[in-house]
């Protein structure tokens, strides 16, 4: 299997080269520090897995594996990186990613996470997986339940739950109503709500769990507007 890594730092680099070279099954055939200097490559499909970080000049990691994917299909993203909260691997997996592995696991923790993707599976480090699948089980909405939620997804979280529409939530915020649509997208999939309505109603289970009074909402006719209720729409297909 060949393997492309976009690193920024030497370090790493150097670590997972040594890694690579311990395992024959596995052909090194290119290290980046930036992910767009690295599309030549995988336009001319000279990797089947891409390993990369999150936080990389220019373009971020999560944001480059659409486009690795988009120019070669065939292609694993595994994303190697420091960050270890459900909201960063819920937005790798979103974005298409086959793995997420941590640097602070071994050399070992690495290349298991290499051959999982290698037989076509998916792999999550250890230690994220068992806080997901426990985040999973819970039956109420616990009061930590918006830590998988990235800060701009908090602040669109709350103007959503007061039934401000997408192009107020944009004018409020000083965004565009496609990355509205792309937040909303994300908030929906990370907390399990497929509408608007669903939205409101687990905010005040939220706010009644955290004993603070519900606020009036005459606003909720809103929801009944248009395509305000239907489910948001994947970032690929979201209007712009």
């Amino acid at each position: 299997m060949k393997v492309l890594l976009i690193e920024d730092h030497p370090l790493f680099r150097a670590g997972m080269r040594q890694a690579l070279a311990e395992a024959p099954e596995f052909q090194l055939v290119g290290e980046w520090s930036r992910a767009r200097d690295a599309f030549p490559m995988i336009d001319n499909q000279e990797a089947d897995i891409v390993v990369m970080d999150v936080s990389l000049p220019g373009m971020d990691g999560v944001v480059a594996t659409p486009e690795i994917l988009r120019r070669s299909p065939r292609c694993r993203v595994l994303i190697f990186t420091v960050f270890d909260q459900i909201s960063d691997v819920l937005d790798a997996l979103a974005a298409g990613a086959s793995g997420y592995a941590l640097k602070t696991d071994d050399a070992a923790s690495f290349l298991t996470a290499l051959r999982a993707l290698a037989r076509g599976e998916r792999y999550i480090a250890p230690r994220v997986a068992e806080r997901m699948e426990a985040h999973r089980h819970r039956r109420e909405p616990p009061a930590d339940l918006l830590s998988v939620l990235s800060n701009r997804e908090r602040e669109v979280f709350r103007l959503a739950a007061e039934c401000l529409l997408t192009r107020e939530i944009a004018r409020e915020l000083c965004i565009s109503r496609k990355t509205v649509d792309t937040h909303l997208y994300r908030i929906h999939r990370k907390l399990g709500v497929r509408t608007s309505a669903e939205l409101v109603r687990l905010a005040d289970r939220l706010r009644m769990a955290a004993g603070e009074p519900l606020p009036e909402l005459p606003a909720l006719a809103k929801l009944a507007v248009g395509a305000a209720d239907d489910p948001p729409q994947h970032p690929s297909s979201a209007a712009g």
